[in-house]
């Protein structure tokens, strides 16, 4: 994937380009639900259309090829899970209290996700490198985004908010890898503990200060 500007990226996620027109929608809604229950290769242009209940020349007259469709419902579920993200932890009183919510929020939005649990157990080799080695466009965006909420949090030290983007970088990668590889000593599926562990040592990277006992 070609070099894309942080903001671009980050404006193309958070686009609403689809939502005025209702044709389009049912269209991206189909093409989630087919993705999420046969996978990606699978799943054909004309299934989406029989799925949306639209002819196929509908579904090309607004999405050119497969991999358009693929890269739109794609943007809008990342923009949903920022959407979701966003209202976990706005309001909440700390930044420690933001990171660990919003590290829960984080896996707990991964596992009950139908289309990448489809993806990450039959073809991790269409979703991966999304992830790991092309994921530049889509980490930076996020990297953006979350700078974006270090830098108006309450209690972020002031060296963090100086050099939020490395510090949002850094928590994403961390997050990511537990998306990843969710098997460790770390006990993400109790949603009580997994809040303890990051209160302890990820809210660290951005308060600089020792965590506090819950």
């Amino acid at each position: 994937m070609a070099a894309v500007p942080p903001e671009n990226m980050l404006a193309r996620v958070l686009a609403h380009d689809h939502d005025a027109d209702p044709t389009s929608t049912r269209v991206l809604d189909a093409a989630l639900e087919q993705f999420a229950e046969f996978g990606l290769r699978r799943t054909s242009m004309e299934d989406v259309a029989r799925g949306a209940g639209v002819a196929r020349i509908t579904v090309y007259r607004r999405f050119a090829s497969k991999n358009a469709l693929v890269e739109a419902v794609l943007l809008r579920e990342v923009r949903r899970f920022l959407e979701v993200f966003t209202a976990a932890v706005d309001g909440l009183p700390g930044v420690a209290d933001r990171v660990a919510e919003g590290f829960v929020v984080t896996l707990r939005h991964a596992r009950g996700h139908g289309l990448f649990q489809r993806l990450m157990a039959t073809e991790p080799d269409a979703l991966l490198p999304f992830l790991t080695v092309d994921s530049g466009p889509f980490l930076a965006a996020a990297r953006t985004f979350l700078a974006g909420v270090l830098r108006g949090a309450d209690g972020v030290a002031p060296d963090v908010a100086e050099d939020a983007d490395v510090t949002a970088e850094t928590l994403i990668r961390v997050m990511l890898s537990f998306v990843l590889a969710p098997d460790g000593c770390v006990p993400l599926g109790d949603d009580d503990r997994a809040r303890r562990y990051a209160r302890r040592h990820l809210a660290p990277m951005i308060t600089r200060r020792p965590p506090e006992e819950p």
